[in-house]
């Protein structure tokens, strides 16, 4: 079901790209430009078989020319679909780079890099017979890999998809740690400022 839904969403957002061409002529121009995007991510997380996690994911990104840009990415954890929720607090912070490569006139393929800090802290659970009522907040080491799509329909807004995979382990203040590795999906609107100059050369 997951990997249904991933390869439905990659398939929906690269529509507007097919049949594009990557002469010189036909890139998109990303050079000094400063990107912000926002939407709500679910996650599927693998642990205990499979659960989807919900987040506000939040971006931004700032290209220092048509293929290199640095990213910070912050999401906030608000629900856990299902009966099972082993988390009450999920959030993280990442700060890494990415390389972009520009395949049509509107369009933006890139690949990246994370590291990060995910603040984790558990719903109430058992161990050794004792109820764990209120668990220790924690700060949990955590690196991601991310693919995505960015079309700009316009000067100062543009369409998104991403896959995200996060890896990282939430040590227990009692019992065995639970690994955080999931898949995030985010898709939605974003926006961009461009502040490169205007070529005096270029007619208008």
């Amino acid at each position: 079901m997951a990997k249904k839904i991933i390869l439905n969403a990659l398939v929906f957002f690269m529509l507007p790209f097919m049949g594009s061409t990557q002469t010189a002529e036909k890139t998109t121009i990303i050079n000094k430009t400063l990107m912000l995007q926002a939407t709500i991510a679910p996650a599927y997380l693998f642990h205990h078989k499979g659960i989807w996690n919900s987040y506000f994911h939040c971006t931004l990104e700032w290209c220092f020319d048509n293929h290199v840009s640095i990213r910070a990415d912050g999401s906030y954890f608000f629900t856990t679909q299902g009966d099972y929720k082993p988390f009450k607090m999920d959030h993280s912070l990442l700060l890494g780079a990415f390389y972009h490569f520009p395949i049509s006139t509107k369009g933006d393929f890139y690949v990246g890099l994370q590291p990060g800090a995910a603040i984790v802290q558990q719903n109430a659970y058992t161990f050794n017979d004792s109820t764990i009522s209120n668990p220790k907040v924690k700060v949990a080491p955590v690196i991601t890999a991310a693919i995505g799509l960015n079309y700009f329909f316009w000067k100062y807004m543009n369409l998104f998809v991403a896959l995200k995979y996060l890896h990282g382990n939430h040590v227990s203040q009692y019992g065995n740690a639970i690994p955080l590795d999931e898949i995030r999906i985010s898709a939605g609107l974003g926006w961009q400022i461009h502040f490169r100059k205007r070529n005096p050369d270029k007619k208008k």
